[in-house]
């Protein structure tokens, strides 16, 4: 049987300490691992994407996400540049990371670079998204540079331990992408060579004029 959607939860007494509990268990975490299946609903032609692979994050701002299927995309942050690699394109894009998160989200506050009560309004989310496992659903949006607030905001789906295990992102042509992370590891540590970018052989790049 199915637990019930707690998102029904509205008092702010309630709110903070699930924000407080969740921002406690990321301050004690060095690094984790995790398998992660993406879903993007393309709103235009109908389509839902699909995409999985596995990713790592370390503080401080490190993360590397490998994409397997369909395509064997990688995103590199070593906590200083970032880098975007498209595998059928042959192309990377290198940019300095404090310009790719001038705007807080959830991927800068998992790799070790944000407070979630400080730079985020938070609510418990008013839609109803499929989630057996009862997991509290809260709306965050940055409370700096959010003038459009439909794009920037992000819900995410947190479990009874605390942990983030899905994430949903918003873009303002209605679409919509799911993230979710299974066998999610703690603490094993994660090398910091897995976080150093090799420009695959034929690739272009190309560099942000920050990067330079």
């Amino acid at each position: 049987m199915a637990l019930p959607n707690i998102a029904w939860v509205e008092n702010n007494k309630d709110l903070d300490w699930v924000l407080t509990q969740v921002q406690d268990n990321y301050e004690k975490m060095n690094d984790f691992r995790s398998e992660f299946t993406q879903e993007a609903t393309v709103r235009t032609l109908n389509q839902v994407q699909k995409a999985e692979g596995e990713v790592w994050f370390k503080k401080p701002g490190k993360m590397r996400w490998n994409y397997y299927r369909p395509t064997r995309d990688v995103i590199v942050s070593d906590g200083r540049t970032i880098w975007f690699y498209n595998h059928e394109e042959k192309q990377v894009i290198e940019s300095r990371l404090a310009e790719v998160v001038d705007t807080p989200t959830t991927t800068t506050f998992l790799s070790g670079l944000g407070n979630i009560k400080k730079q985020f309004n938070a609510r418990f989310s008013e839609t109803s998204f499929p989630d057996e496992n009862g997991n509290y659903l809260i709306d965050l949006t940055p409370k700096e540079n959010s003038n459009d607030e439909e794009y920037n905001k992000v819900t995410i789906a947190v479990d009874k331990n605390m942990l983030v295990k899905t994430i949903y992102l918003y873009d303002p042509f209605g679409n919509l992408t799911r993230v979710k992370l299974e066998d999610i590891e703690i603490n094993k540590g994660v090398p910091d060579s897995l976080f150093k970018f090799d420009v695959p052989k034929g690739a272009e790049v190309i560099k942000t004029p920050s990067a330079d």
